[in-house]
């Protein structure tokens, strides 16, 4: 009965609180929306469940955090949690609570995106504490509640905070053990629509890392084609063999001094034979020789027969 008597405030109010947020979104939140996880306070006017209390207003921290670089189809996760004021009044049990009951929270928390990357909503969400006892002022632990949405494509998501209520449910769900019961009912006081603005968190879409991951291998074709040069070097350096190759080409010229040895031997040549044209025909030297010869021989046979004969 609690949940759906939270589904029709919520439902009594979404159309008026999209309708503003949509204007506080494009409007102020870009200006003063805080990019940072720091907690802000936004005031709040909250009805507990004692008659003796009333309405009382809230200076309550407001503490939305989400991922750093989210992209595009991929779901994105922001964090809210409600913190205690710095200073009283603060929201406490208006009674003791039994370990047989747990506190639970319906949020609601307005969602805007520029351009429209999200769908516009006033985004209802809860979360359930653990049970745990608590005696009566004792400061309430709310438990904080997550908003996810799916980006379409790059852009700017704002998440803002809005009306909660927190009550007691069974530990052990309906039929359990606990009396459960409307703690209290907060929404955002008519004067802080401001800081409730500026409460919101922006979240930056960025283009998905596989872009970033493309620009990576550029420099790996930059290195190949820094390495292509240095083949280059290499074929160069293979001419140089081409060159050993000519000079040994160069060095089959030695046949040419061979050439001028016997361009000199007719040089050397007159020395030995050129005598023959300057004096008498070397023939006629040894023919004399050998009538000298004979003639010697004739005239000893001569002689001896002569002693032969006288003696």
């Amino acid at each position: 009965m609690l949940k759906s008597k939270t589904r029709r405030r919520v439902a009594v109010k979404t159309a008026a609180i999209a309708a503003v947020g949509g204007g506080i979104f494009f409007g102020a939140v870009p200006a003063i929306a805080s990019m940072t996880a720091a907690p802000k306070t936004v005031t709040y006017t909250c009805t507990a469940s004692s008659a003796a209390t009333g309405n009382l207003t809230y200076k309550l921290q407001m503490d939305i955090t989400g991922p750093l670089a989210p992209t595009p189809s991929s779901a994105v996760v922001a964090t809210w949690a409600i913190r205690q004021p710095a200073a009283s009044p603060f929201l406490t049990a208006p009674s003791a609570i039994a370990a047989t009951e747990r506190l639970v929270i319906d949020g609601d928390a307005l969602v805007t995106s520029n351009p429209s990357i999200v769908p516009s909503e006033l985004r209802t969400v809860g979360a359930t504490a653990a049970a745990v006892a608590a005696t009566a002022g004792a400061q309430l632990q709310v438990p904080p509640v997550l908003i996810t949405v799916t980006p379409t494509a790059t852009g700017v998501i704002a998440v803002q905070p809005a009306s909660f209520d927190l009550y007691l449910e069974p530990a052990s769900g309906p039929g359990g053990g606990g009396t459960g019961g409307t703690l209290y009912a907060c929404d955002v006081a008519s004067t802080a629509s401001a800081e409730a603005s500026a409460a919101a968190l922006l979240i930056t879409v960025k283009p998905s890392g596989t872009s970033t991951g493309t620009g990576t291998p550029s420099p790996t074709p930059t290195n190949t084609g820094t390495g292509t040069p240095t083949p280059t070097p290499t074929q160069t350096s293979t001419p140089a063999p081409v060159v050993t190759v000519t000079r040994t080409k160069t060095s089959k010229p030695v046949k040419p001094p061979k050439t001028r040895q016997i361009d000199e031997t007719p040089g050397g040549g007159a020395s030995t034979g050129g005598g023959g044209e300057a004096g008498p025909d070397a023939r006629m030297i040894v023919i004399s020789g050998a009538l000298m010869v004979a003639g010697a021989a004739v005239g000893g046979l001569v002689l001896r027969r002569r002693t032969a004969a006288r003696g």
